[in-house]
């Protein structure tokens, strides 16, 4: 399938079984590599369109004589409502029902968590106008002087530091994925370089019979590409179904972090090409490799 007349007797090289198995695991770990970049770009994406434009106001339950007054609690949570409602750029402000709270901790605390019984705080979901901003020192004060026992929380605090920790990942990712391709060239420049040491003799036959440099690259750059596709392609089969089992255990979970981190149809067309990307590069790095070669020998 993959072999094709040659002038060289590529079948004499001793690396030549070497350059497939370093693909296979090249590919194998530049697919995970990317995969968990995007999967945690995606995931950061979710979130940032999820809390675009919003707040959330928590206000505690007021406890007297070790018990919850909900009727205190109650008159904190309608003037909180009030303030925010009556602020400017304000769009909605509304509080979270019951079934509501239990489905946002359910994903956390499972079904074994007897959520009735726990003494959860009042939760009001703020939209805001969209291209509007509003004082939130303003609001934290007003809500603090009708609402003493209700905060504010600005999720730009909390995804803030969230996309720091995302842009070291990242940058860890793309180091490594640099790594792999750097280690990937070397090898092919490796296994090509000790091929024209073994095949010297045949070479220079070749160029007395009238072959030019272009003639023998093309000869070596098609001999990578094909060991480099010997390696890809089985390093790639080798990695889909880990991907598959952590995209379907992630689609499963409802709520929680891991729920976000899926992939998306042009996520697997990227993965999807990276032994592609790998069988091209072992076959340029291979052409350019002999031609400087046979430049400086011959």
């Amino acid at each position: 399938m993959f072999k094709r007349p040659s002038d060289l007797p590529f079948s004499k090289d001793g690396l030549s079984w070497f350059l497939p198995w370093m693909v296979m695991l090249m590919v194998f770990f530049a697919t995970l590599t990317t995969a968990g970049t995007l999967s945690l770009n995606s995931m950061l994406a979710r979130w940032s369109r999820s809390i675009s434009g919003s707040l959330t106001v928590q206000i505690l339950p007021i406890e007297e004589n070790g018990k919850i007054n909900r009727k205190k609690t109650q008159l904190e949570i309608d003037e909180a409502l009030s303030v925010l409602r009556k602020t400017a750029g304000v769009a909605s402000a509304n509080l979270l029902t019951d079934r509501q709270m239990k489905d946002l901790l359910r994903p956390w605390l499972g079904d074994s968590v007897l959520l009735d019984d726990l003494p959860l705080p009042a939760l009001i979901d703020v939209k805001l106008l969209p291209d509007t901003v509003v004082d939130l020192d303003i609001l934290k004060t007003l809500l603090k002087k009708n609402a003493p026992n209700a905060s504010l929380d600005v999720h730009k605090l909390w995804l803030g530091k969230l996309i720091k920790l995302m842009q070291r990942l990242d940058f860890l990712a793309s180091t490594l994925l640099m790594l792999v391709i750097a280690s990937t060239s070397i090898i092919v420049i490796y296994v090509t370089c000790s091929s024209l040491a073994v095949h010297k003799p045949v070479i220079e036959l070749l160029h007395q019979t009238g072959a030019h440099d272009a003639y023998i690259s093309h000869q070596y750059a098609f001999r990578m590409g094909t060991l480099a596709a010997l390696g890809a392609i089985p390093g790639f089969c080798f990695v889909l179904p880990i991907l598959f089992m952590l995209s379907s255990i992630a689609s499963e979970i409802e709520g929680g972090l891991l729920s976000e981190a899926r992939f998306d149809g042009t996520a697997w067309v990227l993965l999807g090409s990276i032994p592609a990307a790998a069988i091209v590069l072992a076959t340029l790095t291979a052409y350019w490799t002999v031609q400087r070669t046979l430049k400086r020998l011959l």
